[in-house]
């Protein structure tokens, strides 16, 4: 299974992938190459994952521009399936947040991933 893993990898690191809601199904979230030519939307989301494990979120901003948020990413597999685990950097004001509250915590089961299209379906944090 980490051959699968490994070719995941290949297809994932260095693009980045921006949400292609019209391809989503089944519960899955699809993302494209940010070279496809998509069809006009209110906003899109994505990120990019760099080979040393850190990745960026191009995230929909409160005034309806773009924000970038760091985090870290993980491959591997857990009960034969590739999943992906992502924990965000949220930049907070607050200081009186706990330390846990400033990191999201995502993940995914990778559905597909190949030079075109990218396949994930959300996952409980248990």
């Amino acid at each position: 299974m980490a051959c699968q893993t490994e070719d995941i990898m290949k297809k994932v690191v260095g693009v980045t992938w921006i949400r292609s809601f019209e391809d989503d199904k089944d519960g899955t979230q699809a993302y494209r190459p940010e070279t496809y030519e998509f069809p006009p939307a209110r906003g899109r989301e994505g990120w990019r994952f760099e080979e040393d494990g850190t990745l960026t979120k191009q995230a929909i901003a409160p005034t309806d521009g773009y924000i970038s948020q760091r985090g870290k990413w993980n491959f591997y597999t857990q009960k034969g399936k590739p999943i992906l685990d992502i924990i965000l950097e949220i930049v907070q004001e607050d200081i009186d947040k706990k330390q846990d509250e400033k990191v999201q915590k995502l993940k995914y089961e990778v559905i597909s991933a190949s030079d075109s299209i990218f396949f994930v379906r959300p996952m409980d944090e248990n």
